[in-house]
Order: structure tokens, then sequence, then C-alpha cells
């Protein structure tokens, strides 16, 4: 080999390795950006009340248990987390139960025009910001007797839920060939034994999704539970704002109860993250 095919072997490589190590490099940065206010977040959760506002900001300091320790020692504590779950789960299982059949008729029983009308109807509804609908919502369900009840939030996070549904699931029930429909409705099965026994397995992926993110915005949603709730309905997103007294922010134990209503969310990311990157994907490609 001649050095002047030497010499472009060694450019090659070197451009490979610049471009790998501007990748890492990027890629680094990008995650420092999105991972800094968590790891500021978790880091204070364990600093005491010197430590978590000394400046510089210690990056080297004794960790102490104190912060949640006054979280969990908190009265209604675990009965917010219980609140939380309930809030997340009930309205999501109700969300998919009522939303997803409608999403099947939608997709497959309604002209293009028909299905786009209604679909930016249900839409609509999260289009309009919560604070408008909250005040004669309250005015209602202080009359009918809702006013601080779990029931009123998993109403209102139920109809938060059936539009998000609505808007996602069609788009997965059209890249199902209705071929498949067809034959079904030929050997003599009903509408329901079709979309139970045939199309729903088929998209299970997109159902799991979908489920996620309903979950995900229900156990995060802050503005509707404090305005509807008291403190034996409370979610954790209402409880975090008691940290905040006349006497000044209790920055310890807020970022404490931050990082435990975090927690529950990144765990189960990453159990069904692999549920979710399937349904994902079930919508991407038609055919």
């Amino acid at each position: 080999m001649d050095q002047d095919a030497i010499r472009k072997k060694n450019i090659r490589t070197r451009k490979r390795l610049l471009r790998g190590a501007g990748f890492w490099a990027g890629t680094i940065v990008i995650l420092l950006f999105f991972t800094a206010p968590l790891i500021w977040l978790v880091s204070t959760s364990f600093k005491n009340y010197i430590d978590a506002f000394a400046m510089p900001p210690k990056l080297i300091f004794k960790p102490t248990l104190e912060n949640y320790i006054t979280v969990f020692g908190k009265a209604n504590f675990f009965n917010n987390m219980v609140n939380s779950i309930i809030s997340a789960v009930v309205p999501t299982v109700l969300g998919i139960l009522v939303g997803v059949p409608c999403s099947y008729a939608i997709a497959m029983l309604m002209d293009k025009k028909g299905a786009k009308n209604l679909s930016f109807f249900f839409l609509s509804a999260r289009i309009a910001p919560p604070i408008m609908t909250l005040l004669p919502l309250y005015i209602i369900y202080s009359k009918i007797g809702l006013l601080g009840s779990r029931w009123g939030i998993i109403i209102m996070y139920t109809l938060m839920c059936i539009p998000i549904v609505v808007w996602l699931m069609p788009v997965y029930f059209r890249d199902i060939p209705n071929e498949l429909r067809e034959a079904a409705l030929v050997d003599g099965c009903s509408e329901f034994r079709t979309f139970t026994s045939i199309i729903l397995p088929l998209v299970r992926p997109a159902i799991a999704a979908t489920a996620i993110y309903c979950v995900i915005i229900t156990w995060n949603e802050f503005l509707i539970a404090l305005i509807l709730s008291n403190k034996t309905s409370q979610t954790l997103p209402v409880m975090v704002t008691s940290f905040m007294t006349f006497q000044g922010t209790q920055w310890g134990p807020m970022t404490a109860a931050g990082s435990i209503i975090m927690i529950p969310m990144l765990i189960f990311g990453f159990v069904i993250q692999k549920s979710f990157a399937r349904g994902l994907a079930s919508g991407s490609v038609k055919g």
C-alpha cells in the first residue's frame, strides 16, 4: 500500500472518530440538559437546609433522610398516595373501556368526513383550557355533593382520558386491513364479536401505549385536583403545595415529595417501555 493510500485511510479514520466524538458529545449535552432538573431535584431532597441553599451549590455533601421523614410523617401522605393511584388507574380504565369502542366505530364504520368531524369534536374537549370549565363545575359539584370527593375527581379525569383515547386510537384501527373485518362478517361473526375477538388482539400494544399516556397525564394533573379536592381527597401533586407556608417554602421536603411522585412513573415507564414502543410503532406504518 503506497503512502497516498495510507494517508487517505488515516484521514477517513480521523473523520470517523471525529463524527463519533461529536455524536457522543452532543448526546451527553442533550442528556444533561434534560436530566439536570431531575438531578437537582433528587440531590436537593437529600440535603439539609444549609446545604440546599449553599452558594456555589455543593456537589459533595453529607446526605440526610430528614426531608423524606418529614414527608412520610405527614398525616395524610399515604391517603394522598392512594388517591393518586385511584385517580390515575380508574379514569384510565374507564377511558379505555369507553374510548376504544368509540374509536373503532369512528375508524371502521364511518365515512372519512364524518369520522374527522367526530374526532375533532372529541378533541375540542381537550383544546379548551381546564380553567374555563372549572368555575361552573365547582358550582355544579357543590350543588350535587361531589365537591371534595374522590368520585368527583375520577369523573373529571375520565372526561380527560376519553378524548385522548378517541383521538389516538383510530389511526391504529385504520392500519388493520379491512379485509380481516369483512372476512369475519362473511363467516357469520357479529360486529361486536369481530371487534372483541379479531380486532382488539391486534391493537393491544396501541391500547397499552394510549393507557400509559393517560396514566401519566392523570398522575401529574394538578389544577383540577387543587380546585375540586379537599384534604381527604387531594392527590400527591396537590399535597406538595402544603410545604409552601407563610414562613417560607420548605424546599427540602418539597423536593423529597417531588422525587416520591416521580419514582412510580419512572418504574412504570421502565416496566412497560417495550409495550409502549410497540404501540407507537404499530401506528407508524400503513398496510
